[in-house]
């Protein structure tokens, strides 16, 4: 247990209602205080974002489903009182909560109240303070995350890490072919805890660009899987982490030498856009199934892809329509965040993608994304289904 995770733990009540408060508008809800609290940091407010109305309740107890299920039940009396509708129920916990537990709540709350339970508990409180709100656990938890090596540092050495070993073809990509390639990293907070998975009990996770699964196999700490056609892989360590490279999706032009990734979605094939979003899905489906919660870096990599054109249009090959290269030998994204437990996941990793995009010299960036929902072609594959709208 670090410096911070015993910080959280030990809050005492008053200290956790103002947190809260602090954590929800900081997440970007509209918090209006009702001014109700208790001993153990229980505390309730009206709160709205998106759109959605609430209410949102805080508690550091230890029976923190018990606690859920009487404020549940208070919130259904107030919905009744005031003759509103609710949307959302907001609950903040500093215990720990599994992924399986989360999911079985998430479907007794809405199945009892028509509710969409938003539960915001140690794991995933503890990754965004680390990776988006260090001020916040400096002000209320008294720990400074702010400097020397921190969160995001940790995670850009263990990126950096592993693009050195792809780029030698060492380890898991000795079989990738020579040339370019694309590297997805999905990195849960837990892979910088002791908390780890079960490798044989992990689903499949998917190549990217792929659009099969098969059943994988494990090797040692990770659940690990081929490229149905090609030379790409995928694993899932025991301390969750999620890797995926291929050299798969780049295709060779007219001219020679020339290279090409897709953009867009063609007959059999995905586009960079869609393959990201359809293997994140499968990614963190496995890891939740996995019982892992809270939230994950998500980050897009290019290796030696610095000669490498985007395919944006069905005409976009003539010559005097040729964009640019991509341009860099080395190239990572900022990274996204995204909640392990959820499947909306579009609108979190649109910036990463339209990043990409404009890498390639497209200034608008990805034109398959507006608004938070998916526009591009849609896409049917034993992976998973892509449709338009989809969030």
């Amino acid at each position: 247990m670090d410096e911070l995770e015993f910080a959280l733990l030990e809050i005492g009540g008053t200290p956790f209602e103002e947190f809260s408060m602090d954590y929800l508008r900081a997440q970007g809800y509209d918090v209006h205080e009702s001014g109700s609290q208790g001993r153990d940091g229980g505390w309730d407010a009206r709160v709205e974002i998106g759109g959605k109305k609430g209410i949102a309740h805080a508690s550091k107890r230890k029976d923190w489903k018990v606690k859920l299920r009487k404020d549940a039940e208070k919130v259904e009396d107030l919905e009744e009182e005031r003759n509103e509708n609710y949307d959302i129920f907001v609950f903040l916990t500093n215990r720990h909560v599994s992924g399986e537990q989360e999911l079985e709540i998430e479907s007794e709350t809405e199945e009892e109240y028509g509710w969409n339970l938003i539960l915001h508990h140690q794991t995933k409180i503890l990754g965004e303070l680390r990776q988006n709100y260090p001020e916040l656990a400096d002000r209320h938890l008294g720990v400074d995350i702010g400097g020397g090596p921190d969160y995001l540092d940790e995670l850009k050495v263990l990126r950096e890490d592993r693009l050195d070993k792809i780029q030698d073809r060492g380890g898991e990509a000795e079989g990738l072919d020579d040339g370019p390639v694309v590297v997805l990293h999905v990195i849960p907070n837990s892979v910088f805890s002791y908390e780890t998975i079960q490798p044989s009990e992990v689903l499949t996770p998917l190549v990217i660009g792929d659009t099969n699964t098969f059943a994988g196999e494990t090797r040692g700490k990770m659940k690990f899987t081929h490229e149905t056609r090609g030379d790409g892989y995928a694993f899932i360590r025991n301390d969750s982490l999620f890797e995926t490279a291929t050299t798969s999706m780049f295709h060779e032009g007219h001219e020679e030498g020339e290279l090409w990734i897709s953009g867009i979605v063609q007959s059999g094939g995905t586009g960079l856009d869609g393959a990201v979003i359809l293997t994140l899905r499968q990614a963190l489906e496995a890891l939740s199934d996995a019982g892992l919660s809270g939230v994950a870096s998500v980050c897009l990599s290019f290796l030696n892809a610095e000669n490498v054109k985007l395919l944006r249009n069905t005409g976009v090959r003539k010559p005097f329509h040729s964009p640019p290269t991509f341009g860099e030998t080395r190239y990572s994204t900022e990274f996204v965040t995204v909640d392990v437990s959820e499947t909306e996941i579009i609108q979190g990793v649109e910036p990463m993608l339209s990043e990409v995009w404009r890498q390639f010299g497209a200034e608008e960036g990805t034109k398959n994304i507006d608004e938070g929902e998916w526009q591009g072609g849609r896409i049917n594959v034993n992976a998973g289904n892509l449709n338009k709208g989809d969030k």
